[in-house]
């Protein structure tokens, strides 16, 4: 089955950046423990505007974290890797 890919863009009050970070670590940790990769990216030009994604060996590994990690179900798109 093909790597799977879902990434989803959301802000959060600058003020609250500790708290946020320290949130997504434990996400990252949970999320890793499921066999699945985890990135955040944010915009130094906004601070408190992020991108995460989340990969994983399939779509249903992708599915299966995200409820581990209380995500739970989103609109998100999950992509699968085209074979080139």
């Amino acid at each position: 089955m093909p790597r799977a890919l879902a990434s989803h863009g959301w802000h959060f009050d600058p003020a609250q950046r500790d708290a946020v970070l320290a949130s997504l670590r434990a996400r990252r940790t949970t999320l890793r423990a499921c066999g699945c990769n985890y990135w955040v990216f944010e915009d130094p030009r906004n601070p408190g505007v992020i991108l995460e994604f989340l990969e994983g060996p399939d779509v249903n590994s992708v599915v299966e974290a995200r409820q581990a990690a209380g995500i739970g179900a989103t609109d998100d798109a999950i992509f699968t890797e085209v074979e080139l």
